[in-house]
């Protein structure tokens, strides 16, 4: 397994940039997701690590390799794509012992191998069929099966699950990174799914228009956003516009004729008169007014719906709207005025920056 290193890397379309000045650093053995809308270049930098793609600029390390110019052949790389591109005239045996026979392996080591790696996909015993006789699952697991054959130095998968209904996708991701645990390989995924990359991922990379937004874990990309448009585009939230009116150890931020007070921030450079955006995670209200430290929202109840374990609230506060999350057993009439409370160290404050 390897550490895989991008230095100033930059790909160029014409006038389109892919990937713009890109820098990362993926550990050995780590299960790191690039994350962004359709678009962003996220495809275009993996492939660049694979070495389908060359960059106009910038460096490739594989460890201490510089294997920037290296063609994907010589990389030890092993990619699933989103089509899962099977041999539809080849056995699922037949498909995932295609690259060792490509590799010159001698045919007992490849039926031993073979053999192990359809046990590793929960595919012992359907070797003898054909691709379009199995569930779209089942050759999801043919195409993973093949690229972990050859014993790749990296995992490459783009939009893997993409093309499965919602149940099958969690299953899949599931095992998905259950093998990787298991063989401990570099693995860098591709998804638009933030719940898939918050999931599957040990660290996540935030893309947009090329470049690396932000880089950490899960819990980081959450919790802590550094900008406005990652904060608006990982989980469900609200956000609501104010300005800056008392900066201490923490933020007073005047939102119309409500004070949002004592809130904490992501950014330490705010100052009073600043235009900031003030952003709220449905999990973060509460119907019921909590022991700590807390703000209360008032607003008009527009609509409510049960979802099983929550019922989910959308107020209309001033010309803003809030979602809410609330106990599941209890029911809400469309138009009621409801107070809503929210801790104050729950609400992000981010300088403002007009969103796409």
């Amino acid at each position: 397994m390897v550490n895989v290193r991008l230095i100033n890397v930059t790909k160029r379309f014409g006038d389109v940039i892919a990937a713009d000045d890109v820098t990362l650093d993926i550990k050995d053995g780590e299960f790191f997701t690039f994350l962004g809308p359709s678009g962003c270049g996220k495809t275009t930098t993996m492939r660049i690590v694979a070495g389908l793609e060359f960059p106009n600029e910038g460096k490739v390390f594989y460890d201490d390799k510089d294997v920037t110019q290296l063609p994907s052949f010589e990389r030890n790389t092993g990619m699933v794509f989103q089509n899962y591109a099977l041999w539809p005239h080849m056995t699922v045996k037949e498909n995932v012992a295609y690259g060792l026979n490509v590799r010159k392996v001698p045919k007992d080591e490849v039926n031993k191998k073979v053999q192990e790696i359809l046990e590793l996909v929960k595919l012992g015993g359907l070797g003898d069929r054909f691709p379009n006789q199995l569930s779209g699952g089942q050759q999801q697991r043919v195409a993973l099966a093949r690229v972990l054959a050859i014993n790749p130095d990296i995992l490459l998968l783009d939009e893997p699950l993409s093309n499965l209904d919602a149940k099958l996708r969690v299953e899949m991701r599931e095992e998905i990174k259950e093998i990787q645990h298991r063989l401990g390989i570099t693995t860098i995924y591709v998804t638009h799914d933030q719940e898939e990359a918050m999931a599957v991922s040990d660290r996540v990379a935030i893309q947009n228009y090329g470049r690396i937004r932000q880089v950490g874990t899960p819990q980081e990309i959450y919790n802590k956003p550094t900008d406005l448009f990652i904060a608006t585009f990982i989980g469900k939230g609200a956000l609501m516009e104010g300005v800056v009116e008392k900066v201490g150890e923490l933020v007073d931020v005047k939102i119309g004729d409500m004070v949002l007070q004592g809130i904490t921030t992501n950014e330490d450079g705010v100052k009073p008169g600043d235009r900031v955006a003030c952003v709220m995670r449905p999990e973060c209200f509460t119907v019921d007014e909590p022991d700590e430290a807390f703000n209360i929202i008032e607003g008009t109840l527009e609509w409510s719906a049960f979802v099983g374990s929550i019922t989910e609230l959308k107020l209309t506060v001033g010309r803003f709207s809030l979602l809410c999350d609330a106990p599941s057993d209890r029911t809400y009439e469309a138009g009621a005025k409801l107070k809503i409370y929210i801790p104050k160290s729950r609400t992000i404050v981010l300088p403002w920056m007009d969103l796409d």
